[in-house]
């Protein structure tokens, strides 16, 4: 599916999503010596599984405010590529996602959530076009491309 047409509105959101798709995903490294030590520790990926998850909660999940180990995000970048997403639709879906479900959660400061998914995908998109932020048409192709990929799982 062409990504031409998805991406909600250009913004200060926008920016900081710009600044995010910066960093490499999944992390390499972590932040505190202690995940380091767990990812030295060789619990890189016996320790999770995913295959149980829709595939926009795997996407979702660089975005719930909890940070995990960097092995956490690799084995949840391993199923996503298991399940035969191209890293070119995943970095589209990525950046839709901190669009929406990542806008939800940090810029409306709602974060009540343990987990993201394509539930909280579409509140985003039902928002920024009931504030005015998105058209019908923009929406429209929104909720298709969200669509696309549940329909890819």
């Amino acid at each position: 599916m062409q990504s031409k047409g998805i991406f909600p509105f250009t913004w200060s959101w926008h920016l900081v999503v710009s600044s995010i798709l910066k960093n490499p995903y999944p992390p390499a490294t972590s932040s505190t010596a202690s995940e380091d030590k767990e990812w030295r520790k060789g619990w890189r990926y016996s320790t999770y599984h995913f295959d149980h998850l829709p595939l926009w909660t795997l996407i979702c999940e660089e975005a719930v405010d909890t940070e995990y180990s960097p092995c956490y995000y690799q084995c949840i970048y391993r199923e996503i590529m298991r399940r035969g997403i191209s890293e070119e639709e995943f970095r589209t879906a990525r950046k839709f996602m901190w669009l929406t479900a990542g806008w939800l959660n940090f810029k409306c400061m709602l974060w009540e959530w343990t987990r993201l998914d394509e539930t909280d995908i579409r509140k985003a998109i039902k928002m920024q076009y009931r504030h005015g932020l998105i058209g019908e048409k923009k929406r429209k192709r929104m909720l298709a491309y969200v669509k696309y990929i549940h329909d890819r799982d």
